[in-house]
C-alpha cells in the first residue's frame, strides 16, 4: 500500500494525534509518550502504539533517545501531516487560542520563548463586510459613502463589487458607476452601512486587471556582497539569484508594497533595501508601478 493510501485510511482521532506528534518534533525538537497520553487522555499503551504506527508510516522520521525516552526528529525528517514551514508555525502562534485546530493548539501552548509583533488591526464595521458579500453573491449594486484621500468629504458612490481582497487591509474590487472603471475600495473607508440596490448586469469577466496576471521578479540588491546575496536568496527562496511570482495585475501594487520594492529601490542603500524589482518596465507599462 502506498503512503498516500495508508494516510487516507487512518482513523480521524489517530490522524489528530499524528499531527500533534509532528508539531511537537518540528517546533520543540522532541515528543514523549506522556505528552500524547496526557494531551489526548489515552493510555500509555495507546500512546506507545501511536508512535510505533507513526514510525511504520514514516520510518526515517524519528529516532528514540534511549537515555531520556524522547523521540527526536532525524536530519532527514519529512512531515506527512503538516507542511513543516515557518509560516505554518506563525499561523498557529497567531490562532491557537481560538482552538480551531486542537492538536496544533496543544502543541503550541506554552511556547513562552516565542513572541509575535503585529501592526495595529484596521477594524471596521463587520456589517459592511456582510453587505458587500450579499451584493457579490446576489449580483447587486451597492450605494456607499466613501471617504477617499483625494476628497475632503465622503462621496456617494454606486459600485458593483465582485470580489473581496485582503492585502494587509480589506478592500473590495468593484465597478464604479461614478468613475466608469474598475476600482479598489478600502472597507475601512466606507462610512456607515452600504445600501443594497437593484440587480446589476456588470460582468466581472470584463475586469481585465483582475482576470490577467503579471510576473514580479525580485533579486538581491546588486550592491550586496556575495555572502549577503546568498543569504537573501535563501531568505526569499530564490533560484539562480532570482524569484518570480505571478500575481493578478490588479493586486500587483499591493504585492510591491508588501515587499517594499518599486520606484527607487536600487537607489537606496543595499543594507536597507536588500531586494530589488527586476522587471519594473513590465509593471510600469501596465500602470502598476506605484
Amino acid at each position: 500500500m502506498s503512503l498516500d493510501a495508508a494516510l487516507a485510511d487512518l482513523p480521524w482521532d489517530q490522524r489528530q494525534r499524528f499531527r500533534f506528534v509532528e508539531a511537537h518534533v518540528i517546533w520543540r525538537g522532541q515528543i514523549r509518550v506522556a505528552e500524547i497520553r496526557e494531551s489526548f487522555d489515552v493510555s500509555t499503551g495507546r500512546a506507545e502504539k501511536d508512535l510505533a504506527a507513526y514510525q511504520r508510516l514514516a520510518p526515517g522520521n524519528l529516532v528514540r533517545d534511549r537515555r531520556t525516552g524522547e523521540y527526536r526528529p532525524t536530519d532527514d525528517f519529512v512531515p506527512c501531516f503538516l507542511r513543516g514551514t515557518a509560516t505554518e508555525y506563525l499561523q498557529v502562534l497567531r490562532n491557537h487560542e481560538l482552538g480551531d485546530d486542537l492538536p496544533l493548539a496543544m502543541a503550541a501552548s506554552g511556547l513562552g520563548a516565542t513572541e509575535t509583533l503585529e501592526p495595529p488591526a484596521r477594524e471596521f464595521d463587520v456589517r459592511v463586510l456582510a453587505r458587500l458579500n450579499t451584493a457579490i453573491r446576489e449580483r447587486r449594486w451597492l450605494a456607499i459613502d466613501y471617504q477617499s484621500m483625494s476628497h475632503p468629504e465622503p462621496r456617494r458612490l454606486e459600485i458593483a463589487p465582485h470580489v473581496l481582497v485582503f492585502a494587509g487591509r480589506w478592500h473590495a474590487r468593484a465597478w464604479s458607476a461614478t468613475h466608469e472603471s474598475y476600482r479598489d475600495f478600502l472597507l475601512s473607508r466606507i462610512c456607515g452601512l452600504p445600501e443594497l440596490l437593484g440587480a446589476c448586469d456588470r460582468n466581472p469577466e470584463n475586469d481585465w486587471d483582475w482576470r490577467n496576471d503579471v510576473a514580479v521578479r525580485i533579486a538581491p540588491h546588486p550592491d550586496l556582497s556575495s555572502a549577503q546575496k546568498r543569504v537573501v536568496e535563501q531568505d526569499y527562496g530564490m533560484v539562480h539569484g532570482m524569484r518570480e511570482t505571478r500575481v493578478r495585475v490588479a493586486l500587483a501594487p499591493y504585492f510591491l508594497r508588501l515587499l517594499g520594492i518599486g520606484h527607487g529601490d536600487r537607489a537606496r542603500s543595499a543594507q536597507e533595501q536588500q531586494i530589488v524589482l527586476l522587471n519594473a518596465g513590465d509593471l510600469a507599462a501596465l500602470d502598476r508601478l506605484a
